[in-house]
């Protein structure tokens, strides 16, 4: 049955870095096909999750496909919320968010590039380091086990855990 996976980003889709190690995950793990539709959502921002622009990006792409299923997943940074309060509220009001509205969440502790790289990348750098990891087929560097957390810690993802669900497996 075909698929249509809508990723709610982070990012915008100027710098897309978010878009680069969801889309190698993608790639490196798992069967894609025609029957699968990838469709990115850049909200510009986390905290603009719930803006009518973002919902009616993902209203207008549900509605665009009439082959299959939609399944819409939220991809965001946990940042400090273990250390800062104003952050973990802001990763508990998405979480309930997306259990509302029956979207999925995939969290990276404490933000994707910490999960794929290893470490934390200024801001002027993150562009050019997500570019190197593509270039340079480092998601076959990254152990399974990091991306598929039920658990949020630090340096994990449950990108995995959750893909799993939807795609197999190459």
């Amino acid at each position: 049955m075909a698929i249509q996976m809508i990723f709610c980003l982070e990012t915008n889709s100027r710098s897309n870095t978010d878009y680069i190690y969801i889309k190698e995950t993608l790639n490196y793990l798992y069967q894609i096909n025609n029957q699968i539709k990838i469709n990115p959502v850049y909200m510009d921002g986390k905290n603009k999750y719930q803006t009518k622009g973002v919902l009616r990006e993902i209203a207008q792409k549900i509605k665009a496909y009439t082959i299959g299923r939609s399944v819409v997943f939220y991809c965001v940074d946990t940042d400090d919320y273990d250390k800062n309060t104003e952050h973990a509220k802001e990763f508990h009001d998405i979480q309930q968010f997306c259990k509302n509205n029956g979207y999925k969440l995939i969290w990276f502790c404490h933000d994707i590039e910490e999960v794929f790289q290893g470490k934390k990348i200024s801001d002027s750098q993150k562009v050019r380091e997500a570019g190197v990891f593509r270039d340079k087929n480092r998601i076959e560097e990254i152990p399974l086990e990091r991306l598929m957390q039920k658990t949020v810690k630090p340096n994990t993802s449950n990108i995995v855990y959750i893909l799993d669900q939807y795609l197999k497996r190459k």
